[in-house]
């Protein structure tokens, strides 16, 4: 089994959280996490980080920045699925 314990996961780990799971609840329909979710298994979904090009990993955690941004902000509409409805 490889390990999930690498140089890249360490230095993405800001990562793990939104490739594992929507942290705001269903994701919006735009959203380029949503092919990791369709893995359901959080082990597979952080080892991709591995393998996935340092550029791509930047833009995904770009797109999270804004959308937790926006988040705050209130601009993107609360679904029941949403942690603030739990």
């Amino acid at each position: 089994m490889s390990s999930i314990n690498t140089e890249k996961i360490r230095l993405n780990a800001d990562l793990i959280n939104p490739i594992s799971a929507c942290p705001f609840g269903e994701p919006i329909t735009e959203c380029p996490f949503i092919p990791y979710y369709t893995l359901n298994n959080e082990r597979e979904q952080i080892m991709k980080i591995d393998v996935i090009p340092q550029e791509e990993l930047d833009e995904l955690r770009k797109f999270h920045r804004v959308c937790m941004e926006k988040y705050r902000n209130g601009e993107w509409p609360v679904k029941v699925t949403d942690v603030n409805t739990r």
